[in-house]
């Protein structure tokens, strides 16, 4: 989910006349109290100029550097709403969905207009999927679609809930109309292949392992960078009995687990009458 753009500074001219003096230096920005309330500019919401710096450091990854920030933003300004939302999500990423969901819920309650805010319940709806809480993950989907209708992110994340509830149904539907949403108007071959993925765990569900297989391959083709699909797909051929092509699909996989800088024990092949789909599908990978 894309965070909203930052403003970007005016520029100064460089031509001022010879005899027109320098302005005078601006003096340096008072520091805050603690407890110090923020005037409420012409957003509307208490604000401070820290979250901004902390939305850049999210943007680059720094995760553990934006969460610092917005907790010390919520220690001097426990008013300023925003924080608990930007603290929220820079958690979420961490997979500290624990705290995340604190965070979230109370930026979610706030009353103030800021930024970020209609997007709290999609990574609320994230939090409390993977710690299993598929009710409060599906009411805060829905929530987020209602002001944001047919995101697919969120979208995807509704068909996993209904696939967690065994709705295979409404699973697939929601799916399908999560993939549309990732490919247009533009292709985005991760979020594509990691929604084929899911559609592949749906088919094994089914008992329908040749759809299974078709999946997979369309989801390695948007993108051969998921160690997730290679496992299955090793998995989905040994049960079709296609031994060579399911040795080389593990050793694709451990190919990108090295890459990574990780590497997974090798194991030997399941028979095919022992390689059974799990009975509950695995946690999307935030």
């Amino acid at each position: 989910m894309p965070m909203p753009s930052e403003a970007a500074a005016g520029g100064i001219g460089s031509q001022v006349a010879p005899a027109t003096p320098e302005p005078p230096a601006k003096a340096p920005a008072p520091t805050l109290a603690p407890g110090t309330t923020l005037p409420i500019g012409v957003e509307g919401f208490p604000d401070d100029p820290r979250l901004a710096t902390a939305l850049g450091m999210m943007r680059s990854g720094a995760f553990d550097a934006a969460v610092l920030t917005a907790r010390t933003v919520i220690k001097a300004n426990p008013n300023v709403d925003r924080a608990q939302a930007i603290l929220g999500i820079a958690l979420n990423k961490q997979k500290q969905y624990a705290e995340a969901r604190e965070a979230l819920e109370k930026a979610r309650a706030s009353t103030q207009p800021y930024p970020e805010k209609k997007h709290v319940a999609h990574f609320l709806g994230w939090c409390t999927y993977h710690l299993g809480d598929l009710e409060a993950a599906r009411a805060a989907f829905n929530e987020h679609l209602k002001a944001v209708p047919d995101e697919p992110d969120s979208t995807f994340g509704l068909g996993l809930v209904e696939l967690g509830e065994d709705k295979l149904d409404a699973a697939q539907a929601c799916f399908e109309k999560a993939l549309k949403g990732f490919s247009e108007p533009k292709p985005r071959a991760n979020d594509q292949a990691r929604v084929l993925t899911r559609m592949a765990d749906l088919a094994l569900r089914r008992d329908d392992v040749a759809a299974a297989e078709a999946l997979l391959d369309r989801a390695i083709r948007a993108s051969p960078v998921q160690h997730e699909t290679w496992s299955k797909i090793a998995r989905v051929k040994d049960r079709l009995g296609k031994t060579a092509e399911a040795d080389a699909a593990r050793a694709n996989a451990q190919r990108v687990l090295e890459a990574l800088g990780r590497k997974e024990p090798e194991q030997p092949a399941k028979p095919a009458s022992d390689a059974t789909p799990p009975s509950q599908p695995e946690r999307e990978k935030p």
